[in-house]
């Protein structure tokens, strides 16, 4: 099932369909998920009993020392193997055996947490008596924190934990919502649970609560990996025989996940007991959230009551540690953090690109297109598109989910993603947008000094001027495009010297403004080639740590957010 069909089927069902919130909701509110806990405590784990200091190792989305430490607990033989589903419970029992030490080290992974705009979101839709049921296997207060700000109140929301599940039971009978239950307990309770044992024999009486739960309400999963054996259990029992999840078992997973086997077998028999039951691809937990509260009529014009309510970071990828240890090589490869995850869809009787291009051209409105099999994928406002694509005979438009294993090549939506982040850029006062058929060249803008290029060493006296010998002109630009590496997106900066060359010009002149600008290239090493660098760097980000970009500023369609960050790659040696 995709979002756009869910959302349909939530707007009929909101009050039959509970949510289960797992780790990866409270990611983007800077709560590790359980596959950061993990790799944190193999690293720990790693360190202490190869006697280094956890600073030797720097860099734990290197996938070369994530293989280095992995083979290290296999040769041992006493651990899971990597992506089993008790590998979570394993490492934590092995790193912290004490009760006491794990609430600490939880308290040390949450106590700087803030409600995301899915957490707020989510406080809407309960404010709205749109979610009167929420169950979480996390240990933070998100959802509590999220409430009470909707609600301008603490006294709404029942919370139940694994210490007084009858609560959550009289709550249920009498109707009080909305209701939070901690399914693995708070934080703060002293029945904690986060080893295998503890696991196993989750309370009873919690179970229970949550089974009968099931079996008269939907139930939608998000962020939760499905790695606690008692809770798929527990989701099993639910099904009985067919009568359970009468409102609909929905999990989302991200495009790239691969379900465990636990997971699939429940709803493979979920479905053979004729329950309506569906994986559903979203990339984040707040885009999930987002689409919904601008989709529902009770909502859509409530949002700012969420506060703070920014479009949400969406498809976040993480910086590259730099390291300490040398050698370590600069690369012109700056991350961009953020992106767009979906966009428009339409669906309609047209041809290729080019024909869709030529369309948005003779309506004379102002689009970003591009032609994939499903459809016409575009930014813009949906009344200019339905405007260029009028007499096509449209059949649908809808939200369309952007698969980053869709931008990992040149494919429709990564070249859909480059023109509206090169639309971003040329909005910059700084720069200016410098089209060349398939090469995208970005120049500074009149007025622009050479400052930006000279702040570290003196690099550049002129940014424009005619080849010395010629009447050829030349200027600093910087070609950019867009890579996937280390599962995000790199804008790539080629800082060059441009001849503006015209037909006719002598054979003779054009080969030494060629070899002026050989010349001018190579002797820009190391300091200087650094400074050019910093230079662009400037002009396109700024002096912030980021830069957020918005390609058209609208809120009436799809627009295209982009956060870039200032800091470029690096590259250096693994850790040995």
């Amino acid at each position: 099932m995709d979002v756009a069909r869910f959302m349909r089927l939530f707007q009929m069902r909101a009050t039959q369909v509970m949510w289960l919130l797992g780790a990866g909701t409270s990611r983007t509110a800077g709560v590790k998920t359980a596959w950061d806990v993990i790799w944190d405590l193999k690293h720990k784990l790693y360190c202490s009993q190869k006697k280094l200091a956890l600073s030797a190792i720097t860099d734990l989305s290197d996938v070369v020392v994530q293989r280095k430490i992995q083979e290290h607990f296999d040769s041992l033989g006493s651990f899971p193997s990597a992506g089993a589903e008790d590998e979570y419970s394993a490492y934590f029992e092995a790193a912290y055996p004490s009760a006491r030490d794990r609430r600490q080290y939880l308290d040390g992974i949450i106590e700087e947490a803030k409600p995301s705009f899915g957490h707020r979101a989510l406080a809407l839709l309960m404010r709205e008596n749109l979610t009167r049921t929420v169950w979480t296997t996390n240990f933070d207060k998100l959802v509590e924190d999220s409430a009470a700000k909707i609600y301008e109140s603490t006294g709404r929301l029942t919370v139940a934990d694994l210490g007084e599940p009858s609560k959550l039971q009289r709550a249920m009978q009498e109707n009080r919502w909305p209701i939070l239950g901690k399914l693995h307990g708070d934080f703060h309770s002293d029945r904690l649970k986060n080893t295998t044992e503890e696991l196993r024999d989750q309370d009873a009486a919690m179970r229970q609560a949550f089974v009968a739960a099931c079996q008269g309400n939907g139930l939608a999963l998000v962020g939760y990996s499905g790695r606690d054996a008692s809770i798929i259990a527990a989701l099993t029992d639910a099904i009985n025989g067919g009568a359970g999840f009468p409102g609909g078992l929905f999990w989302f997973k991200r495009s790239t996940e691969t379900p465990f086997e636990g997971v699939t077998s429940l709803m493979k028999a979920a479905t053979d007991a004729g329950i309506e039951a569906f994986f559903v691809e979203v990339e984040t937990f707040d885009e999930l959230m987002s689409d919904l509260v601008r989709f529902l009529p009770t909502t859509t014009g409530k949002v700012d009551a969420i506060g703070e309510a920014d479009r949400p970071r969406l498809g976040k990828a993480p910086l590259r540690a730099v390291g300490t240890k040398f050698p370590v090589v600069r690369t012109n490869a700056l991350p961009i953090v953020s992106w767009p995850t979906s966009c428009r869809l339409v669906v309609c009787t047209i041809g290729g690109v080019s024909e869709v291009v030529a369309a948005v051209k003779e309506a004379g409105v102002d689009l970003d297109v591009n032609r994939v099999r499903a459809g016409v994928l575009a930014f813009g406002k949906d009344v200019d598109l339905r405007t260029a694509l009028a007499d096509r005979d449209i059949t649908s438009l809808e939200t369309y989910a952007i698969s980053p294993a869709r931008l990992r090549y040149e494919s429709g939506e990564r070249t859909l993603i480059r023109d509206a982040l090169v639309r971003s850029l040329g909005k910059r006062e700084t720069l200016a947008v410098d089209r060349r058929g398939r090469r995208i060249l970005l120049r500074p803008a009149a007025g622009v000094g050479t400052a930006p290029f000279n702040r570290t060493v003196a690099c550049v006296e002129t940014l424009t001027g005619a080849v010395p010998g010629t009447t050829i002109p030349w200027s600093e630009a910087c070609e950019i495009r867009l890579d996937w590496k280390l599962d995000g997106l790199w804008l790539l900066l080629e800082p060059r010297v441009v001849l503006e060359l015209e037909d006719g010009t002598a054979e003779a002149m054009v080969a030494k403004a060629k070899d002026w600008v050989r010349e001018r290239r190579a002797q820009r090493r190391n300091k200087h080639a650094n400074s050019m660098l910093d230079g662009w760097i400037e002009l396109i980000v700024g002096t912030s740590d980021s830069l957020r970009l918005r390609a058209f500023g609208i809120s009436d369609g799809a627009d295209a957010d982009f956060e870039i960050a200032r800091t470029t790659g690096f590259s250096g040696r693994a850790p040995q």
